[in-house]
């Protein structure tokens, strides 16, 4: 009621008790049948509610949580019944409206389903009292901030030692920002306030796959989201049993020379190469093993190759090279040599010797000398280049006597005829 309604209805009462009055003075033969009194209040003695200023503590706050709203300064204005404050929310009623609380202050928990932060209006006024005056409504408008959220990347397998890229994180709201734990095992350091997973270098110094799991966990205006995880797994460094050097003879027929790897949790397989191909192996191949051989060397040095064994790990749907292995074939050349008589025409009864000059191979030689076509050979041993050999035995008949060099064995044990 405003106060110009409320002026006129004190003296429409004033009024109204003064006729009263001249009514009683002028019956009083009348007999009372009932009575009753009325207080007619001065103005100056009542006071009407007026406006409060509205607050909310906190302002913005979580979904999930509250806010209280609270008003300060007005009045509620005297008399009985007395008048009071009374909220709303969205929007101030113009008729019979259902109020979410009354009181100079209440709690209250708007929630907010969304991905982005929203506003709500409350509304508060004075009603009721001796007056049954209403004050116009006073708004207070709060923020609810939504839950943060992340979606959880696709989970990752690197090599080690690789360096992981990073990885854009996709969440809400607008600002939104993450924690991650979990990785310091595989290279990926804790950290908080970031908007990506940072690029890393990966790290397993172990002969099997290393899993952590990471978890990201999204914030926002002040607000926590529930973590998601992902997984990272980095694959080992694969490793091989190292292949013994091999040194063989000319001729000599080789063993196929398997690979093996110590490292687990996945599929180890070989990429190999030859930088020698004339010794019998290939060039290259990407086999388990290299197939058996027939050791070559034509020349009469050593023939060497070098063999780079690298293995590769796959597990994961990621492929890792592991750390080379290398080794040596070496093929020895085969012995040769030439005789020659000492003296081509002897006494009877002289000892005949031949010289011994190698073409090739390693002193000394045990060499095999045939007399006349006779077997056994006779074996001399200790033989070295430009030596003189005694044959045994010293022939005894007159003419002509041949003397053939049938076998040569070298210092190396490479012989001639080759032995496979």
């Amino acid at each position: 009621m405003s106060k110009s309604n409320y002026t006129r209805r004190f003296f429409s009462l004033l009024l109204a008790m003064v006729s009263g009055l001249v009514l009683v003075n002028v019956t009083q033969s009348a007999a009372q049948i009932s009575s009753t009194s009325v207080t007619v209040h001065d103005s100056s003695s009542t006071t009407l509610p007026s406006a409060a200023s509205a607050s909310a503590s906190p302002a913005s706050f979580c979904t999930g949580s509250g806010t209280t709203l609270s008003i300060s300064g007005g009045r509620l204005g005297s008399g009985t019944p007395a008048a009071q404050w009374v909220w709303y929310a969205d929007a101030c009623p113009t008729a019979t409206a259902t109020p979410v609380g009354t009181g100079a202050s209440i709690n209250v928990s708007p929630t907010n389903p969304g991905t982005q932060p929203i506003t709500k209006t409350y509304y508060v006024r004075a009603e009721g009292g001796f007056c049954n005056y209403t004050t116009k409504c006073v708004p207070v408008t709060v923020t609810i901030n939504p839950t943060p959220a992340v979606t959880a990347p696709a989970n990752q397998v690197y090599c080690a030692n690789a360096t992981a890229a990073a990885i854009v994180l996709n969440g809400t709201p607008t600002g939104v920002t993450y924690a991650i734990s979990g990785g310091a095992s595989v290279g990926l350091a804790n950290a908080t306030g970031l908007t990506q997973i940072p690029s890393f270098t990966a790290i397993n110094a172990t002969s099997a796959p290393v899993t952590a799991t990471i978890s990201i966990t999204p914030s926002a205006n002040g607000c926590t989201g529930t973590a998601v995880t992902y997984t990272i797994t980095v694959n080992p460094t694969a490793a091989m049993v190292a292949t013994n050097d091999i040194t063989k003879c000319n001729g000599n027929t080789v063993s196929a020379i398997a690979f093996s790897s110590p490292t687990t949790g996945g599929t180890v397989t070989y990429s190999w190469t030859n930088d020698n191909p004339s010794v019998g192996i290939a060039a290259s191949g990407t086999t388990s093993s290299i197939p058996s051989f027939t050791a070559t060397n034509a020349a009469c040095t050593d023939a060497v190759a070098n063999i780079v064994v690298t293995p590769i790990y796959t597990n994961g749907g990621q492929t890792c090279n592991g750390t080379p292995d290398t080794f040596v074939v070496r093929v020895r050349p085969t012995p040769n040599a030439t005789l020659a008589a000492v003296s081509a025409e002897l006494c009877q009864g002289t000892a005949v010797q031949v010289t011994y000059t190698a073409t090739c191979g390693t002193a000394p030689f045990n060499v095999e000398i045939k007399q006349d076509g006779i077997t056994p050979f006779q074996t001399y041993n200790g033989v070295t280049s430009g030596s003189n050999i005694t044959i045994t035995p010293t022939p005894t008949s007159q003419g002509a006597h041949t003397y053939d060099l049938m076998k040569i064995t070298d210092a190396n044990g490479c012989t001639n005829p080759v032995t496979p």
